[in-house]
């Protein structure tokens, strides 16, 4: 294919800058086309193109080193943040490109939320100030009487609400893991994301805060796209509509080998390599 690749941040100001209706509401569909990834000049992504549905929960699988998580970065305009890093194709948001269609990065960032591997709570705010901390960075205004019935909202809705609802006050790095990680979900949320992305949110969780997590992406999914990255393929199959298994043979970039509905991908795949996988005979 003809490489395009964005090397630096499209601006957003001027007659004709293209942004995101405020008024939209609710889980929004992206789609990648074609999508390919430098480091320098190394390239670690070639040819990726999927459709990620609306309210669903879509699961990216695969080794590790194959550019799961270097995908989800493209996602919300986190892999240009890298030094060298570059990028070809397209990622679309209900059909707007996020990248050469000048909109805002901030705006990008707003409605593309990130969960990250390790819970990252701001360790000098309070529980309540963590949630509402994007806001700031958004350009939201609250008044204080909706800034309190946001952070109980995104609280419940992180499933967290009962446990912090006397805590409000203590730090954030107080909680234990489990319910830093619940934290960061509901910081996610106060700023109305229409996709979450997840980078193996589970993998420093006891098994406990996993099935807590999981309940809080299935309560959440109808109202925002799910993208998750995932080492584990019991929690791929519980907690995804979908799966796109990605796959790098030595020295070449990573691609996707196979997608589909989930119970395919794990009952029925096409590729004899996914079959091996999801089997646990590589990876």
């Amino acid at each position: 294919m003809t490489d395009l690749r964005i090397t630096t941040p499209v601006p957003t100001v001027g007659s004709n800058v293209q942004t995101i209706d405020d008024g939209l509401h609710g889980a929004a569909g992206l789609t990648a086309s074609n999508v390919a990834c430098w480091f320098g000049t190394k390239k670690v992504l070639e040819g990726v193109s999927l459709d990620m549905a609306p309210g669903q929960v879509t699961a990216l699988i695969g080794p590790s080193g194959c550019g799961k998580s270097t995908f989800l970065r493209t996602l919300n305009r986190m892999h240009e943040l890298v030094p060298g890093a570059t990028l070809g194709g397209e990622i679309l948001i209900n059909g707007v490109d996020i990248y050469r269609g000048a909109i805002p990065v901030t705006d990008v960032r707003r409605r593309i939320g990130m969960v990250f591997q390790k819970p990252n709570p701001f360790p000098a705010m309070t529980v309540a100030e963590n949630v509402v901390s994007g806001l700031k960075l958004s350009g939201l205004k609250v008044t204080k009487s909706e800034r309190e019935d946001l952070i109980e909202s995104c609280l419940t809705k992180a499933g967290l609400w009962n446990e912090v609802k006397n805590r409000l006050g203590d730090p954030g790095r107080a909680l234990s893991g489990g319910q830093q990680q619940r934290l960061c979900i509901a910081r996610s949320l106060a700023v109305s994301p229409q996709v979450l992305l997840m980078d193996e949110p589970c993998s420093a969780l006891d098994p406990t805060s996993t099935r807590r997590i999981e309940q809080t992406i299935s309560e959440i999914s109808e109202s925002v796209t799910i993208v998750i990255v995932t080492h584990n393929m019991q929690q791929a199959q519980r907690v995804s509509d979908r799966c796109a298994f990605f796959l790098a043979a030595e020295n070449e970039p990573g691609r996707i080998i196979e997608e589909g509905p989930t119970k395919d991908i794990f009952t029925n795949p096409r590729d004899s390599r996914t079959e091996d996988y999801v089997n646990g005979r590589f990876g």
